[in-house]
């Protein structure tokens, strides 16, 4: 059996990836791990059906799955990402692919917090690094769009150093990526970095700081409380629907061979706020309020995604498909 280990994997996308490989993938075990500070779902009940075991942290060196009677596919460590027993078991090159999800990905909480943002977002991040270089484990990286700023040349690229990270989220998630590349040529990592367009889908929380507009009006169309606008509506989106987010994250972790470590994803069309909230409008949540827009938001994103087409990859998931079953997970 193989195993992999997904950090942040009771949060929005990470459910969504381990669900799609203990479906796809019966030859697969794998370790959630997650401190629940930011979870969308109880991984214990979540998962159940697959079988699963919890493991503390502590006792993570002691514990043999194939010697558990319980024979789980899902293996749960409630547990900050870069505990040392964890790192530990990632030295021992126990895992064939390490997929990083866990983060605080929010823009103005990184601009509210710099400091505690750039600790959980690189510096924390360099330790999985180390422990991936040492024991040959591909390690998946979830990084973001946001690592281009307000680029004026739409759609971007990987290649495309002009822009400027206009958020410590966003510098902090280019600033991993360099470091990736330089344990590739220090110490030989085999490393991906996925750079995440503007995701939404089911389960996407609406009521925190992670979310996104999607799922904040679905929060509030729910409460029958107003729709709340930033700036002027015209800002556009490559919304990037989170199924597809997951079939990138197994696509990248199974090529063979890399000619290229950043992948953008997204879906190369954009949408504006506007455009979003004329779905709720037509659904009848009329009631909408305006705000300044947000420190430290970029204006337009709009991906190429050439690169990862080439590996095979696709969206298939329409925002006008998505948003459907958004909504029908809201029950709007």
């Amino acid at each position: 059996m193989n195993k992999v280990l997904i950090t942040g994997g009771a949060g929005f996308i990470g459910h969504h990836l381990i669900n799609e490989i203990l479906v796809t993938d019966t030859e697969t075990i794998v370790y959630l791990v997650d401190d629940l500070s930011n979870n969308v779902v109880n991984p214990v009940e979540y998962f159940a059906n697959f079988k699963v075991r919890e493991i503390l942290p502590q006792m993570i060196d002691f514990y043999d799955n194939t010697t558990d009677t319980r024979k789980p596919r899902v293996v749960i460590v409630n547990s900050d990402f870069s505990h040392p027993n964890i790192i530990s078991l990632i030295n021992d090159g126990m895992f064939k692919t390490v997929f990083h999800l866990a983060a605080k990905p929010r823009v103005e909480w990184s601009v509210e917090n710099p400091i505690e943002s750039t600790n959980e977002n690189f510096t924390k991040v360099l330790n999985i690094a180390m422990a991936c270089a040492k024991s040959e484990t591909r390690l998946v990286f979830s990084s973001t769009a946001a690592v281009y700023g307000n680029s004026d040349k739409l759609p971007v690229w990987e290649n495309d150093t002009s822009a400027v990270p206009t958020s410590p989220y966003g510098l902090s998630k280019l600033c991993v990526e360099k470091y990736l590349a330089l344990f590739e040529e220090l110490f030989g990592l085999d490393w991906v970095a996925l750079r995440y367009f503007n995701v939404y889908g089911p389960a996407q929380p609406g009521d925190s700081a992670y979310s996104t507009v999607v799922s904040a009006w679905c929060h509030k169309a729910g409460e029958n409380k107003p729709l709340r606008s930033d700036g002027d509506g015209t800002q556009t989106r490559d919304m990037i629907y989170v199924h597809d987010v997951v079939t990138a994250n197994i696509c990248v972790s199974k090529e063979k061979k890399l000619y290229n470590r950043v992948f953008n994803v997204g879906t190369e069309t954009s949408v504006s706020n506007n455009d979003i909230l004329k779905f709720f409008t037509d659904k009848g949540y009329t009631n909408v309020t305006t705000a300044p827009e947000r420190k430290g938001d970029v204006k337009h994103t709009l991906a190429q995604t050439a690169l990862l087409k080439a590996l095979g990859w696709r969206p298939k998931t329409t925002f006008a498909a998505g948003i459907k079953e958004v909504f029908n997970y809201w029950e709007l």
